[in-house]
């Protein structure tokens, strides 16, 4: 009986006090995702009205690079 006191006592100190850091780390995480992201597509906005063709081979380019990776990974 008291082990089973003092488990339960473990279990529901490590469900307090585990998620805690990791949740803080997953949501700075994604929040800089989320941000790199924005910046990211505010940078291409810009450089697509600015230069569009280059923009476009650029596009065409990144999606190439998506498409070979994704093809050596589905062989797998």
């Amino acid at each position: 009986m008291a082990d089973s006191d003092a488990i339960t006592r473990l279990e529901r100190r490590l469900q307090r006090e585990a998620p805690k850091p990791l949740t803080d780390l997953s949501n700075q995480m994604t929040a800089s995702l989320f941000s790199l992201i924005r910046t990211l597509a505010q940078w291409v906005r810009a450089s697509a009205e600015e230069k569009p063709l280059i923009t476009l081979l650029l596009a065409f380019q990144a999606g190439y690079a998506v498409a070979r990776i994704g093809r050596r990974n589905a062989r797998r």
